[in-house]
C-alpha cells in the first residue's frame, strides 16, 4: 500500500508540473499602442502598414507579439486587387 501511494503522490506531482509548465508558457501581451509605435523593429512593415493590416483590432485591447505578427504576414500576403 505504501508504494501505491508514493506512485500516486509522484503521479500527483508530475500533473501539477505538467500544468505549470503550460501556465508560464503563456505568451505576454503588450497593448496595440505599443505594438504600432514598435511595429518596424517587431514586424518589419510601416506604420501605415500595420495600421492596415491590424484595423480589425480594438486598440484599446492587448495582444502578444505572435499573434500580432501572424495578422500582419497574412494581410501583406494578400496582395493587391
Amino acid at each position: 500500500m505504501a508504494t501505491r501511494k508514493k506512485t500516486a503522490d509522484a503521479e500527483d506531482a508530475n500533473v501539477t508540473a505538467e500544468v505549470t509548465a503550460e501556465e508560464t508558457t503563456e505568451e505576454k501581451t503588450y497593448p496595440f499602442s505599443n505594438l504600432a509605435k514598435n511595429c518596424r523593429a517587431l514586424f518589419g512593415v510601416s506604420s501605415c502598414t500595420f495600421a492596415g493590416a491590424t484595423a480589425g483590432l480594438d486598440t484599446s485591447g492587448s495582444y502578444s507579439v505572435e499573434y500580432v505578427k501572424g495578422i500582419v504576414d497574412k494581410w501583406c500576403r494578400k496582395g493587391v486587387k
